[in-house]
C-alpha cells in the first residue's frame, strides 16, 4: 500500500507538478484544479479516517506522499502540509462530532482548503509572542488580532466564509 501510494504520488509529481512548478511560483499561484486532483487522490486528508472524508492512512503514508509531492513542487507540498497537519489534524483532535462534520469533512476530502494564521506584525511566527486573542462571549468566540499573512488564504476557489464559532 505504501509503495503504491509513493508511486502514484511520484507519477503525479513528475507529470502534473514538476513541469509547471517554476511558472506557478513565478506567478504566485497554484491552479485550483491541482488541489481538486490532490483531493481526489486522497492527499488532502491522508491520515484522516474515511469517516471524516480522508484517506485513512498512517503517518508513514503521509511522509511518503509529502516527500514525492514536495519533490515535484515545494509550494504544493506546503499547501498539502498545511491542510493536513495545521488544519485537519487540530479539527480532528479537538473538534466535536458536529464540528468535524462541518469543518473537517470538506477539507480532508479536498473540496475546501484549510488555512493557518500564525504570523503577526511585529512578532513574525513566534507563537509565544502572539497577541491575537479569542474570548468566549456567551455562545460565540470573539477573535481579536491582526495577522501578517495566512497560509493558503490566497486560494480563492476554495474560500469559505466562516460563520461565528459556537462554543461546544
Amino acid at each position: 500500500e505504501h509503495a503504491a501510494l509513493r508511486d502514484m504520488c511520484r507519477k503525479f509529481a513528475d507529470e502534473e507538478l514538476a513541469p509547471h512548478a517554476g511558472k506557478w511560483d513565478k506567478d504566485h499561484r497554484l491552479p485550483p484544479e491541482v488541489i481538486a486532483t490532490m483531493g481526489e487522490l486522497g492527499l488532502m486528508g491522508i491520515a484522516i479516517s474515511d469517516e471524516y472524508g480522508g484517506a485513512g492512512m498512517d503517518p508513514l503514508a503521509y511522509a511518503l506522499a509529502m516527500e514525492e509531492i514536495s519533490r515535484g513542487c515545494a509550494s504544493t507540498g506546503v499547501i498539502m502540509s498545511v491542510n493536513n497537519s495545521l488544519y485537519c489534524d487540530p479539527v480532528l483532535s479537538y473538534g466535536t462530532g458536529e464540528q468535524r462534520q462541518e469543518w473537517l469533512v470538506p477539507y480532508a476530502s479536498g473540496q475546501r482548503l484549510g488555512c493557518f494564521g500564525l504570523s503577526e506584525p511585529g512578532n513574525g511566527s513566534d507563537s509565544a509572542a502572539a497577541s491575537t486573542t479569542a474570548v468566549l462571549d456567551g455562545d460565540e468566540w470573539v477573535i481579536n488580532g491582526t495577522k501578517a499573512w495566512i497560509t493558503n488564504a490566497h486560494v480563492r476557489a476554495h474560500a469559505h466564509r466562516a460563520a461565528p464559532v459556537r462554543a461546544p
